[in-house]
């Protein structure tokens, strides 16, 4: 039995210059619209068409990853979005997008979640995840899930707590591809 975690691609999405904690609202909305651009990884491809079943995040950026594979999942399972982002109100400050995601994701894993989900929320969240996943495994083997960066870590701490083994490790970034295997005994 084999499930394979995948980040999405690259997301679609204009380079902005910097913007305040508003602006980064407005930044994260958009980022969660958009869709994909550039080709797979070798990865990616491989292990999806390997598979016998394919899940996914509902978000754009990953549902068209998989378009971009050439397949549809087969079923969507919402619980895969990526973990939301805490954003907090800092006037007057304006930083580039990618500093802001640093600085509210430290704060979020250090236990502040605003009115988003906070870090214990998405890890109890991965666990289901990880528990779907397997029992998924359990029926079709070969298991490929298309999610996001966050979210795949959390579900990957819960896979190995299960005694799931690293089979691969692939990179973190775009298109990460990471697979795990059950041992039998």
């Amino acid at each position: 039995m084999e499930i394979t975690l995948v980040r999405h691609g690259k997301p679609d999405l204009k380079k902005s210059g910097r913007v305040n904690a508003t602006g980064m609202r407005e930044w994260v909305s958009a980022y969660d619209a958009s869709r994909i651009s550039g080709s797979p990884a070798s990865a990616a491809k491989a292990a999806c068409q390997n598979s016998n079943l394919i899940v996914s995040s509902p978000l754009p950026r990953a549902v068209s990853s998989l378009h971009t594979l050439g397949v549809k999942p087969n079923f969507i399972l919402n619980e895969l979005s990526e973990a939301p982002l805490p954003i907090f109100n800092v006037p007057a400050i304006k930083l580039p997008p990618s500093l802001w995601l640093v600085f509210f994701r430290l704060l979020w894993l250090a236990g502040a979640s605003s009115k988003s989900e906070s870090c214990a929320d998405a890890q109890q969240r991965a666990k289901r995840v990880a528990d779907h996943l397997t029992a998924l495994a359990h029926e079709h083997e070969q298991v490929f899930s298309m999610g996001h960066g966050i979210m795949n870590k959390l579900i990957a701490k819960e896979l190995e707590r299960a005694g799931w083994k690293k089979v691969t490790d692939g990179e973190s970034g775009y298109w990460g591809t990471v697979r795990y295997a059950l041992p039998t005994f």
